[in-house]
C-alpha cells in the first residue's frame, strides 16, 4: 500500500455541514473540504516557523474511507495516528481525539493534530506520519501493519526572522494575493517545469462554480480571478499539474 497515497487520503485536503470533534488541544477547520469522499487534510502546505518565535499550527484530518491494499480494494474502519516523527527540536504535537484514532464516519467528521511551541533549530523536517489502519475481517477490527510517510508534510524552521522562501524545485502552491478579496485575487503557483496547470474553485458545499487551466512556466505563476460576481463567504479552489494537487481556502469580503 502507497503510505503517502494514504495519508494523502486523508489529508488531501475538506465541509461546513459536516460533523467535526472538538477539545482543548485543537479544534478542527470546518472549511477544510473533502472532494470526492477520498479523504483530506488541511493545510497541505504547513507555514514555515523561527527559531525563537511561538509556533502552532492546526493540521485537520478526514479520514479516508478506503484504500488499496495488495491490489484490493477494502474499506477503512479507522486511522489511528500512533506518532509523528522527526518534529522539529522545541515543537511536540496533540490529537483531538487525544488517543489518534480517527473513525470513518457519515457524514464525515473532521479531527486534528496540533503542532505547537518554540523551534530552537533551524532547518526543513520532512515529518515522519506513522499511522495503523484498521479494516473489518469477518465482521471484526482488524489492524493493518504500521505504515510510515515521510514524503507529504514538512516544516521549514528559519534561523531569524520568518521569511517565505519557495522551492522551485517541486510544484508548489503559494499565498493568494489577497485572500481575503473584495473583486480580485491571484491565485499563485510555482512549476518546476513548463506544463498545463487548472484552477477549479468550489462553494461550501462542493459545487464547482468556477475552472481555468493556463500553460505554466518554470517558477512563479498567477492566475488573476475575478471573483466581483461571487457572494461573501468561503470558498475552495484547487490547483493541479495532472500530477500534484493543492485544495486551499479563499474568502471573500
Amino acid at each position: 500500500m502507497s503510505m503517502k497515497k494514504l495519508y494523502f487520503a486523508f489529508i488531501s485536503i475538506l465541509l461546513a455541514f459536516s460533523n467535526y470533534t472538538v477539545n482543548a488541544q485543537c479544534t478542527p477547520d470546518g472549511t477544510c473540504m473533502d472532494i470526492g469522499n477520498p479523504g483530506e487534510i488541511c493545510p497541505l502546505t504547513l507555514p514555515n516557523g523561527s527559531v525563537g518565535t511561538p509556533y502552532s499550527q492546526t493540521v485537520t484530518i478526514i479520514p479516508p474511507a478506503s484504500a488499496t491494499i495488495g491490489g484490493q480494494t477494502v474499506n477503512i474502519l479507522k486511522i489511528k495516528l500512533t506518532s509523528v516523527g522527526n518534529i522539529p527540536p522545541g515543537l511536540t504535537y496533540q490529537t483531538n481525539p487525544a488517543n489518534g484514532e480517527f473513525a470513518v464516519t457519515t457524514p464525515y467528521t473532521r479531527y486534528c493534530t496540533l503542532i505547537s511551541g518554540t523551534p530552537t533549530t533551524a532547518g526543513t523536517y520532512a515529518l515522519q506520519i506513522h499511522v495503523i489502519p484498521y479494516v473489518s475481517v469477518l465482521g471484526q477490527p482488524t489492524a493493518l501493519p504500521e505504515q510510515v510517510d515521510d514524503t507529504s508534510l514538512s516544516i521549514t524552521i528559519t534561523a531569524g526572522s520568518l521569511v517565505p522562501t519557495i522551492n522551485y524545485n517541486k510544484f508548489t502552491v503559494l499565498d493568494c494575493k489577497p485572500n481575503p478579496f473584495t473583486y480580485n485575487s491571484k491565485i499563485g503557483f510555482a512549476s518546476p517545469i513548463t506544463c498545463e496547470v487548472k484552477l477549479k474553485i468550489y462553494d461550501v458545499i462542493g459545487n464547482q462554480i468556477y475552472s481555468e487551466s493556463m500553460y505554466a512556466v518554470r517558477g512563479e505563476n498567477y492566475f488573476d480571478f475575478d471573483g466581483t460576481k461571487l457572494g461573501k463567504g468561503v470558498y475552495i479552489y484547487s490547483i493541479t499539474n495532472g500530477k500534484d494537487n493543492f485544495t486551499k481556502q479563499l474568502i471573500k469580503n
